[in-house]
């Protein structure tokens, strides 16, 4: 419960409107509290379609994060697989490291469009 007030705090801290007609939030792993589950610094989530989270990092390269926007592009070559950054939880071998968070407040995008 303390890990979800202090990410909504964040949300409410670091959210911004893109120039762009898509809205997005931006994360970095400096200012991210809790366990950081990406092997990059920065990721910026959007909602599109109908409730397709994605996430945007600063090379350019797109991920779905939640099953509505990995089945929406399943067969799009530009979207690539967040298993290629997803990180292995440090605390149990077989597991990685949750971005639930990221989608919730993805979603949270989907509504305010």
């Amino acid at each position: 419960m303390k890990n979800l007030c202090l990410f909504t705090v964040l949300f409410l801290i670091f959210s911004c409107n893109s120039p762009s007609s898509i809205n997005t939030l931006k994360f970095s792993k400096h200012d991210y509290i809790g366990e950081w589950p990406f092997a990059i610094d920065e990721i910026e989530v959007y909602c599109s379609g109908y409730k397709e989270i994605y996430g945007r990092t600063n090379n350019g390269k797109i991920y779905a994060l939640n099953g509505s926007a990995k089945g929406a592009s399943h067969n799009d070559t530009s979207i690539s697989k967040i298993e290629e950054i997803w990180l292995d939880d440090p605390k149990w071998a077989v597991l990685k490291i949750s971005y639930g968070d990221f989608i919730t407040q993805g979603l949270k995008l989907c509504e305010n469009k």
